[in-house]
């Protein structure tokens, strides 16, 4: 409930999968009266994050699902959870969304890339964030 003449915090969270500029329409909205009680327009920008490592997997003819794994270090001297994303989740998918690392150590992120990825080339950002959504680190993924 909102009390009139007071600050209210909102936390909004911005995970692009496009680069670019973009605007949004954010709206607080009295569900009883059902009408807008305010607006803000959200201006956003988004560029492509340092990308670390690039791995060329090439396309082979096949109308199932392709399994590869890649590593991931965790940098960190104490174990830590991470979360993975990509920004075209219809071509890949993971066997794990989130692993716990621990200090120092390596692990394989599971891919599964679907056959339409692998019919035609493609290049796909596999990010790996922590548990606030920063971006660690971030590998691109070149088929074709």
């Amino acid at each position: 409930m909102l009390l009139p003449s007071t600050i209210q915090e909102v936390k909004l969270l911005f995970e692009p999968n496009e680069t670019g500029v973009a605007n949004y329409m954010v709206n607080v909205v009295d569900t009883k009266n059902k009408v807008i009680v305010e607006q803000w327009m959200i201006h956003t920008s988004a560029s492509l994050p340092v990308v670390s490592k690039t791995y060329d997997i090439p396309i082979s003819s096949t109308l199932v699902a392709v399994n590869k794994n890649i590593s991931f270090t965790n940098p960190y001297t104490t174990t830590k959870t991470f979360r993975l994303k990509t920004n075209k989740p219809e071509l890949v998918q993971f066997k794990e969304e989130e692993l716990s690392v621990p200090s120092k150590e390596s692990v394989n992120i599971g891919l599964v890339l679907t056959p339409i990825s692998l019919a035609q080339s493609n290049y796909i950002l596999v990010f790996v964030n922590d548990v606030d959504h920063k971006c660690e680190e971030c590998f691109a993924l070149r088929i074709g």
